[in-house]
């Protein structure tokens, strides 16, 4: 990391003394002053209900601690509780992955699709798998159920980590008393996407999915599949990620679990083959899977293309309702939006309706596609984890 010139250190400390520490984690001084002010109202914010509870604080103390903790590169979202999730308000905490604006433009270009089809069941099933802080069928309910309020919406969010369990709850609660979400169930449940339902379960060991829907008499039928999974390669880990996410953000929720006689491509790959298996078994009309990037996008998009299943295939890119009405195509798929490669998406029978398809598009050529680098033979289930993609800067107005 280049080093900041001593010239600007000068003009921070001139307009403020704690802006140079924040000049390491920020780079710059515009977005340093903007940290500094949020943060300073975090304090108001904390000392103002200390004081409704009868207690008083320490404001400068407190400021001091968080500008050394944000110096050292802790997350702003860790240290101000919260991150933007599209229009919702997600609670965040150290041990579960911070939401990413990336995903919500997904999840949001989704649910507007959807909510506009006129020929959806009278209850539409969502299953999301790695949860994390429950932030994508909490956005998913929020856009799609407050415009379609004649039919009922049931979602269901699964992760193995009980941190994010917990969390996934306090943001459900907290977003139901705050703000009107709209109608629709959501439930949180604990369970292994990886794990063989038919396999010896480990005394202690997290239910498989197939398992725990049953346990909980849940449909094992779901018309639509999310997923932001671990999708970091062990190289990229060290590679493409900030120092600040190999520091504060769990590495499980970044690089999916080792497994043998695989290379590090195959290494990062490793969760697509299960959830694809998952969906064609739970029958989803649409399946949405974030991705790290364009190359891996077309590896998914192949193997979900070979299963078979589908329909028809497609890569959205980070904004994906940029430029409708304009695609390129890559690998034989065709991708739509600006910015990078985010998630794939894959739909079969009535799907092709919801997301607005007037026709399947045409199976890419063999001699078009990416070469193939996963294999559902070698990726025995094992367990998961909450999904990440690279670190955003706070998304909050000025």
């Amino acid at each position: 990391m280049p080093r900041i010139p001593t010239a600007l250190l000068r003009e921070a400390r001139a307009i403020d003394a704690f802006l140079p520490d924040l000049l390491g984690p920020c780079r710059d001084l515009h977005t340093a002053q903007k940290e500094l002010r949020w943060l300073r109202e975090h304090v108001e914010k904390v000392a103002k209900a200390r004081r409704v509870k009868g207690d008083t604080l320490a404001k400068g103390a407190l400021l001091r601690q968080l500008v050394a903790q944000r110096g050292r590169g802790k997350p702003l979202q860790y240290l101000l509780g919260t991150e933007y999730f599209g229009d919702l308000e997600i609670r965040c905490r150290p041990g579960v992955l911070i939401p990413r604006q990336d995903t919500a433009a997904s999840v949001t270009h989704l649910a507007k699709l959807v909510r506009a089809a006129q020929n959806l069941p009278n209850e539409l099933r969502v299953l999301d798998l790695c949860t994390g802080t429950g932030c994508i069928p909490l956005l998913f309910r929020h856009e799609f159920a407050s415009t379609r309020r004649d039919m009922d919406l049931r979602m269901v969010g699964i992760d193995i980590s009980d941190a994010s369990m917990n969390l996934a709850q306090h943001n459900l609660s907290k977003l139901e008393k705050s703000i009107q979400t709209g109608n629709g169930m959501i439930k949180f449940a604990k369970a292994d996407v990886l794990a063989d339902p038919f396999a010896d379960l480990a005394v202690g060991a997290p239910l498989p999915l197939k398992t725990m829907l049953n346990y909980n008499r849940w449909t094992p039928f779901w018309d639509i599949l999310t997923s932001n999974p671990p999708y970091i390669s062990p190289s990229a880990y060290w590679k493409t990620t900030t120092r600040s996410v190999r520091a504060f953000e769990p590495k499980l929720a970044l690089v999916p679990p080792p497994k043998p006689n695989l290379d590090d491509t195959q290494q990062g790959d490793v969760f697509y083959p299960r959830l694809l298996h998952i969906a064609n078994e739970v029958e989803a009309k649409i399946v949405l899977l974030e991705v790290a990037d364009l190359e891996q996008a077309l590896r998914v998009a192949q193997l979900a293309q070979e299963m078979g299943t589908f329909d028809g295939v497609e890569i959205w890119r980070d904004e994906p309702d940029a430029s409708p009405s304009r695609a390129t195509t890559e690998g034989g798929y065709c991708i739509y939006g600006e910015g990078n490669a985010r998630s794939v998406v894959c739909w079969r029978g009535a799907g092709a309706s919801w997301l607005g398809k007037t026709s399947p598009p045409k199976t890419p050529d063999p001699d078009q596609r990416t070469p193939k680098s996963l294999s559902t033979r070698d990726l025995s289930p094992s367990f998961h984890h909450p999904v990440v993609d690279e670190s955003n800067v706070k998304a909050r107005e000025e």
